[in-house]
């Protein structure tokens, strides 16, 4: 049975329970990050920590932990689960218990919880994945909020199409991002990303850091007339890593087959997870 860290107490799953008052379930208010492990090893704790700390400012949410002792928390939380696969940890804090059940009195909980890392299918990496557009624009997009009903609906219907994921448009008809993932396309030589109205994922900035050594990195708008014409488009994500993109509704995508420079980062992210889990082991 996994260990969670729960409002100041370290609990077994099943005991593990926040009171009916919070307004994480009254409202919806509150934000979470996730991170996954490389050999029992968190990768990008610091990034991810640093993203869940900035959610918080994004909403009005004070924290009274340090970066530190979030650190610390979430080892610990690891350290007791004692996992012999690889896992997903996932950071909430929410909005806490409040008299009015509206107003945040500044007393958010923090939980961390240890799940079991699941593993895609080796097929959409292989021969790539159809994913939809969807219109949608988040109210707030550099906060990892716990609201996700929007981003149900939309993978809902994705699934209905046999789709894996909805890539939000916007007004101008701009792609934006996924429903839990990051959106790329090479244009000849040039890897493109959008910049604005999107949450920065951290997968999403290592891929950046990579990509700046062998080919052209521009965060731009991408209109999806395009998008639909890019050579190759990929999505990114923390348990996705790299996801080739070979269908966007009923157009094909480039070859309609992961392209080369798709795979050569997708090698190249892999490459650097091995070489973190070996560095830290």
């Amino acid at each position: 049975m996994k260990i969670y860290y729960v409002d100041g107490k370290f609990v077994s799953s099943d005991q593990a329970v926040i009171p009916v008052d919070d307004l994480a379930i009254l409202r919806g208010y509150g934000v979470c990050d996730i991170m996954r492990t490389y050999k029992g090893k968190p990768y990008f704790l610091k990034d991810h920590i640093h993203r869940l700390v900035n959610s918080a400012k994004e909403i009005g949410l004070s924290l009274p932990w340090q970066t530190r002792e979030i650190t610390d928390i979430v080892l610990e939380t690891l350290h007791r689960n004692q996992i012999s696969e690889e896992a997903n940890i996932r950071i909430v804090i929410t909005g806490g218990s409040s008299p009015d059940y509206f107003y945040p009195q500044g007393n958010p909980r923090m939980i961390v919880l240890i799940t079991d890392l699941k593993k895609l299918p080796d097929s959409w990496y292989e021969n790539g994945v159809k994913v939809i557009t969807y219109p949608l624009e988040r109210s707030l997009p550099d906060a990892k909020v716990i609201s996700y009903i929007p981003a149900a609906l939309a993978l809902k219907k994705a699934k209905e199409t046999g789709a894996i994921e909805a890539i939000y448009i916007n007004r101008n008809m701009e792609a934006l991002e996924g429903t839990t993932s990051n959106l790329f396309a090479f244009f000849g030589n040039t890897l493109v990303t959008p910049r604005d109205g999107v949450l920065k994922g951290i997968t999403r900035q290592a891929i950046l850091a990579i990509a700046q050594k062998n080919d052209l990195t521009e965060e731009k708008a991408i209109p999806l007339d395009q998008l639909l014409n890019a050579d190759e488009v990929f999505i990114s994500g923390t348990n996705k890593c790299i996801l080739p993109v070979i269908q966007i509704d009923n157009t094909p995508i480039g070859t309609g087959k992961p392209g080369p420079k798709t795979k050569r980062l997708i090698a190249e992210l892999e490459r650097d997870a091995l070489e973190f889990s070996s560095s830290t082991s």
